[in-house]
């Protein structure tokens, strides 16, 4: 059994390794799932995404070949709705993408990474990691206020107000 957050919120970094054989043609995809074990009252807020790519025999930095597509889905969904390119994030700096708005996953949501090979993969092989940046925190419910008893709903019935 799982405990609740140590702290609320509380920092999670999740890792998945996706091997490609060697001379894996163009559009072989690597699918793996994540759990987040979290609580039926714990959401995940994912806020960056962070990509190496390495020789599967050496190990080494990959410098050419770096033609990945890596989107991210959860539940039914892929979000954002676009694949992006891990190519693009592991040339910059920190080979890190930071999203614009955080990535929600809540209690029971399947989240699975998938990468994707753009081109044939070189004779070697690659591994292609990515790491997901985020958080575990309590959710939080908004009440109407100076009545603690009932959760605020602005698509139920509203009361008049007089």
């Amino acid at each position: 059994m799982k405990d609740m957050a140590n702290q609320d919120p509380q920092p999670e970094v999740y890792t998945t390794s996706h091997t490609f054989a060697g001379a894996a043609p163009s559009g072989t995809s690597n699918v793996i799932s994540i759990f987040t074990n979290q609580a039926n009252n714990e959401e995940v807020r994912l806020y960056a995404i962070g990509i190496e790519m390495l020789d599967a025999t050496t190990g080494a930095a990959l410098a050419v070949d770096l033609d990945y597509s890596v989107s991210i889905q959860v539940g039914p969904n892929n979000v954002p709705s676009n694949a992006f390119s891990a190519g693009f994030i592991f040339s910059k700096n920190d080979r890190t993408l930071a999203f614009s708005t955080p990535i929600l996953v809540l209690f029971q949501q399947p989240l699975q990474v998938t990468v994707t090979t753009n081109q044939a993969v070189a004779a070697n092989g690659s591994i292609i990691k990515v790491t997901l940046i985020g958080e575990l925190a309590i959710q939080k419910i908004a009440v109407h206020a100076g009545n603690w008893e009932h959760q605020l709903n602005s698509m139920g019935p509203q009361s008049r107000q007089r």
